[in-house]
């Protein structure tokens, strides 16, 4: 995704969550919001009809309003706005951002450990710990095998990464060789 995308989306997800918390709704309007986005993510031609040139502005929030029809009024609005700024396709990611702005909130994390081989309970559950402990907060793990990885693991927290498999140590000695 691009950038400026991802701030356009931070923008909204920042004020979703205040007028949500305005409300008192949050998991409604979050659910509802979920459910328009899994529509369209398992129905790619309904985004196209949206974004169709050719479908008038009033046709394209009528057809909203038929989609969402046991909406609460505040995501009704969202959505109608994004679709008056053409600006719906945008919605899974504004629904990542709230997401994670709820997560911030509540000092919650979300981590991705990617692994070579696979790895016991107990070993994801220090981990787990080791983080929260360092992090200070509450780390929502998860994990993955990516048998490419040849050793060691790759850890992803929000967007910072750190690597420390054996492939990623190989490719840096190789960059650090070519530019001699």
């Amino acid at each position: 995704m691009k950038t400026e995308e991802k701030t356009i989306a931070v923008q909204y997800a920042n004020a979703l969550l205040q007028l949500a918390d305005a409300s008192g709704d949050l998991r409604n309007i979050y659910g509802n919001l979920d459910a328009v986005a899994k529509a369209f993510k398992g129905n790619p031609e309904l985004l196209v009809l949206f974004k169709h040139p050719a479908i008038s502005a009033p046709q394209r929030l009528q057809l909203l309003k038929e989609m969402g029809k046991d909406l609460d009024k505040l995501s009704a609005r969202m959505l109608e706005l994004l679709v008056e700024r053409r600006k719906i396709e945008l919605l899974p990611t504004i629904l990542e951002e709230f997401y994670e702005l709820l997560r911030a909130r509540h000092n919650r994390v979300t981590a991705q450990l990617v692994c070579a081989e696979q790895i016991s309970e107990q070993e994801s559950e220090s981990i787990k710990q080791k983080l929260e402990k360092k992090l200070n907060k509450t780390v929502e793990l998860s994990l993955h095998i990516d048998k490419s990885l040849i050793g060691g693991y790759v850890l992803k927290i929000g967007d910072q990464v750190i690597d420390g498999s054996l492939k990623g140590r190989l490719q840096s000695i190789e960059k650090s060789l070519l530019s001699v």
